[in-house]
């Protein structure tokens, strides 16, 4: 029994240190020799909204729920160089879809962890150049009207209703004058949220890797505005959403900004 056990636990360690082998972690320095280089395809494992507003030159986008959909488009060879990237190293999302990638057969897989965030804090080659958004101006009349969610009269975003009107609610929310019916849910990390966050925000944290959030700790009868450090774990956190709740939530795309315990909310 003793040698038994003792085989199944090498055989264990054997295949995880396989797997772990199935990629390789990349830093920028390498990252801008193979995109100048042109020797490997660069793939966004981002949610589809969140690549739209911008992403590497030359991208293509894989979310990790649409592999499967996505495999008439990847390379025919199973050696292809392949370079996967998110939205930093909380993202999780690359290193997960290099897995995928690993057990479709593909053996050249490299993770860029620091991924779109610092490739666009370095001003490299985008896809997209983000709009400024002049949510400091006044007075901003929002298009259109608004729209019920839950017991709140919202605008939403003419591009996505999943979004919030971001113009229209930062003054808002900056000013403490978030409207009535409005609970404010702050997506990221539990230690995060302690470390600083907005007035009035509750915490329910959006676990990355089994893609799940705790919908049972949103207060009834309130509409729900996730929101995070940019709007990528919250546009991953609302894709995650079960159909018994998704109607009353949506996504604040901004940049939160904090002074030890005092946060705002800036246009991104």
């Amino acid at each position: 029994m003793k040698w038994v056990l003792q085989v199944l636990v090498m055989a264990v360690l054997f295949s995880g240190t396989a797997f772990s082998k199935s990629y390789r972690i990349v830093d920028l320095s390498e990252v801008k020799i193979h995109y100048n280089a042109h020797d490997a395809l660069f793939v966004d494992a981002r949610d589809a909204t969140v690549y739209a507003k911008g992403t590497i030159l030359r991208a293509l986008n894989v979310p990790l729920k649409r592999f499967k959909r996505m495999k008439k488009w990847l390379p025919i060879r199973k050696d292809a160089p392949i370079l996967i990237f998110c939205n930093g190293v909380t993202c999780g999302k690359s290193v997960k879809l290099a897995e995928r990638f690993a057990r479709a057969g593909y053996t050249q897989l490299m993770v860029y962890r620091e991924g779109y965030p610092e490739w666009k804090r370095h001003k490299l080659p985008i896809m997209a150049t983000p709009k400024p958004c002049r949510c400091d101006e006044h007075p901003y009349t929002p298009k259109g009207k608004p729209v019920t969610v839950a017991a709140a009269k919202l605008y939403l975003s003419s591009d996505d209703p999943s979004r919030i009107d971001a113009r229209w609610a930062i003054p808002l929310i900056n000013s403490g004058k978030i409207p009535a019916g409005v609970q404010l849910v702050d997506v990221r990390p539990a230690r995060q949220y302690a470390a600083g966050h907005l007035k009035g925000a509750i915490s329910v944290p959006y676990n990355p890797d089994k893609q799940t959030i705790d919908v049972s700790k949103f207060p009834k009868g309130k509409a729900i505005l996730f929101y995070c450090k940019h709007g990528s774990i919250s546009a991953d956190a609302y894709e995650s959403l079960p159909d018994t709740v998704v109607e009353r939530v949506k996504v604040l795309e901004a940049d939160l900004k904090c002074n030890k315990e005092e946060c705002t909310v800036r246009g991104n």
